[in-house]
């Protein structure tokens, strides 16, 4: 098999050689093999015609004396010819007056009807058409001539074939010589790494030029070798100086040179697998985020830096300080399993972050939110370990923050519900487990006067299949955190355009729906504001119709969007109040800028109106700077008949509470307070 494989530049050239001379003698062959065979066919075809036309002028004799044997006859002598299987004399009306026929006609007829030859001679005397002689015949005279010139090609191919192969074969010695040569230094050169091995020039040729180039390359190849060596020694240790480097890229951090996540998450992994002890603390800085976008990034690094020196400071030098990523940073302390000696560290990382950072000259303070779990006491692997920190940590910041806490098991069944009541909202949104409840805001001044409620806040309630009706109270804050709030606000919003308009529909136009609005819908550049515009335009409600509540603490941020947004509201026409009007901060210079419609003041004022004076002087204060700003006031949680006669002494506008109705669904408010009907038909 190694004989026919085609894998030296000699055997390449012989089947170049030698195929250019078959490739040759085969086209010269089939040029002529195409002649031979148009010629013999148009020799049969000539000959026959000569035959026809011999024999016409007897036919046409016998023709007009209508002596049929004789035509008979004389047709009879065509099949004595090499290849007519067929002759017959018809008249000038196509009748048949003579036929011969040979014995294979009807099976040659059927196999080769479109290789037999026809020819046809007119029966004419004295320019008068008798009739036609036509004649009918194979190719085997065509198949005798090709056959005989196949076999003459056949003899003259293998004459060719051998005289090529001689004529190739004393080519190719003369050509193959030098570069064999020089295959042959090059594989020596190859097999041993000798470069100072040379071809020598035995042509003037090409080749020669090749020979030279060749000998240059190894003189060139054997000065670079020598220079190599010498690179290769100084690389290698450039090498590993640089492998040196990147693996310290690989576990510290580039912005506070600690290590990094990587190099953390090593670390616990192997104190786990080694059955070490040690405390995990986990910080995160509280305030950061506002330092970095008043401030700029540049100056936030500069204080993740400096905060990681302080908490670096804090602890022991066989103790390991990271930062995890953004703001948080982590502590592992090792051997250690006492709650005191963890607190004091964690203590002193809290007093280290509450001193004042200086940046630049810009003053700027931080606090940390701390997080401790202890291993194998709060989880015997990393994973366990570094979740219970975590947890721990976000309990710190729910607890006002600038604190630490230790993990307990509440932590976790407490972390454990909070995730199961998150995947029971996605199903309540999914299948629709919500309701809107209704509860009247009656007018103080006419509460006593026919005409219905005209004003009402629509609150939501989950119709959960095992607890029964659940308020917000229990699930917004969870919505929330996890980002459903938008989706629970599109809801509440699409199911009360839709209850307003079926009630406009029915007549009632003078009905007002109140309708909470979270604090971090404010956070998407006023897209809820386009939601609620094209939901009133779809409906063809008056803006009026829905008045936008929204919390006081909202007013406490300094952002433009939130003045910005408010104002776009009111040119639309949406009315606006301020729910639970006292418990906040807010600069009241901000109800003079801004546009509002409505205040309504916290229930927990109300409640202490019989009892304290504090509060119902602080109550009277709110109506009376409301009214001067042309404020309308709303009094939350009016339960008693007591506190409804306080809310009438200082003024209150409107008054909402269980004195007057509880919130009950769609259907119940209709009938009961819009038709003004004592109970639901």
């Amino acid at each position: 098999m190694s004989f026919l494989s085609i894998n030296t530049m000699s055997k390449k050239l012989l089947v170049i050689l030698m195929s250019m001379a078959i490739f040759s003698a085969a086209m010269v062959t089939v040029v002529l093999s195409a002649y031979e065979f148009v010629s013999a066919k148009r020799e049969q075809t000539q000959s026959l015609q000569n035959i026809a036309d011999t024999l016409s002028p007897n036919i046409t004799a016998a023709l007009l004396f209508d002596d049929r044997d004789a035509m008979q006859e004389m047709i009879s002598s065509l099949l004595l010819r090499e290849g007519v299987i067929r002759a017959a004399i018809t008249d000038t009306e196509q009748q048949n007056l003579a036929v011969v026929e040979s014995d294979n006609y009807q099976e040659e007829l059927a196999e080769e009807a479109d290789e037999l030859i026809e020819v046809s001679s007119l029966l004419i005397l004295d320019e008068q058409v008798y009739g036609a002689l036509t004649v009918l015949a194979n190719d085997s005279y065509i198949d005798q001539r090709i056959g005989f010139y196949g076999q003459f090609l056949a003899v003259l191919l293998v004459i060719t074939f051998g005289l090529s192969l001689s004529f190739s074969l004393f080519l190719k010695r003369g050509f193959l010589r030098p570069l064999l040569h020089l295959s042959d230094v090059a594989e020596r050169v190859t097999a041993s790494n000798d470069y100072s091995l040379r071809a020598q020039q035995s042509s003037d040729d090409e080749v020669a030029n090749l020979t030279e180039c060749f000998n240059g390359m190894l003189e060139t190849i054997e000065l670079r070798e020598r220079m190599l060596e010498k690179q290769v020694r100084l690389r290698t240790q450039e090498l590993e100086g640089a492998n040196q480097q990147l693996l310290q890229y690989a576990y510290t951090d580039g912005l506070t040179g600690l290590p990094n996540r990587h190099f953390f998450y090593e670390k616990l992994h192997t104190l786990v697998k080694e059955k070490i002890e040690f405390a995990l603390i986990f910080i995160d800085l509280d305030g950061f985020k506002e330092i970095n976008d008043t401030l700029g990034h540049d100056y936030g690094d500069v204080l993740l830096s400096q905060a990681g020196q302080r908490i670096l400071r804090c602890v022991r030098e066989q103790d390991t300080v990271a930062r995890l990523g953004g703001d948080e940073f982590t502590i592992v302390i090792e051997g250690v399993n006492e709650q005191a000696r963890v607190a004091n560290i964690a203590e002193t990382v809290l007093q280290g972050l509450a001193k004042r950072f200086t940046i630049k000259q810009e003053a700027a303070h931080v606090s940390g939110s701390i997080g401790i779990a202890f291993s194998p006491l709060d989880g015997d692997s990393v994973e366990a370990v570094v979740k219970h920190a975590d947890q721990a940590m976000y309990v710190s910041k729910s607890r006002g923050r600038n604190c630490y806490q230790f993990f307990s098991s509440d932590m976790q069944v407490e972390a454990q519900q909070k995730r199961r009541l998150l995947e029971e909202l996605r199903t309540a949104l999914e299948e629709e487990q919500f309701e809107l409840y209704y509860q009247p805001i009656t007018s103080l001044k006419f509460e006593t006067e026919e005409g219905g409620v005209k004003k009402a806040e629509a609150l939501l309630r989950w119709n959960h299949p095992q607890r029964g009706v659940v308020g917000p109270e229990e699930f917004i804050h969870v919505a929330e955190e996890a980002g459903l709030i938008r989706e629970l606000s599109q809801w509440v919003m699409q199911q009360t355009v839709a209850t307003v308009s079926q009630w406009y529909k029915q007549g009632l136009d003078d009905i007002q729906i109140s309708v909470n609005t979270s604090p971090s819908q404010f956070n998407d550049g006023g897209k809820w504001i386009d939601d609620w515009i094209h939901a009133i335009a779809l409906h063809e409600l008056p803006a009026h119709s829905i008045m936008i509540e929204i919390t006081e603490n909202v007013l406490m941020t300094t952002d433009d969007s939130i003045k910005d947004q408010l104002s776009r509201l009111q040119q639309r026409g949406f009315d606006v109040a301020i729910d639970d009007f006292g418990v906040g901060y807010s600069s009241l210079s901000y109800l003079q800028q801004l546009d509002i419609d409505l205040l309504k003041i916290d229930r927990s004022f109300i409640q202490h109106l019989t009892t304290d004076n504090d509060s119902v002087a602080l109550v009277k204060a709110i109506v009376t700077m409301a009214h001067h700003l042309g404020l309308k006031v709303v009094a939350e949680g009016v339960e008693t008949e007591q506190q409804r006669q306080h809310v009438l002494n200082v003024a209150c506008d409107y008054l909402q509470g269980y004195i007057f109705a509880k919130p009950v669904p769609k259907d119940e408010f209709y009938h009961r307070y819009l038709l003004g009907n004592a109970e639901i038909t």
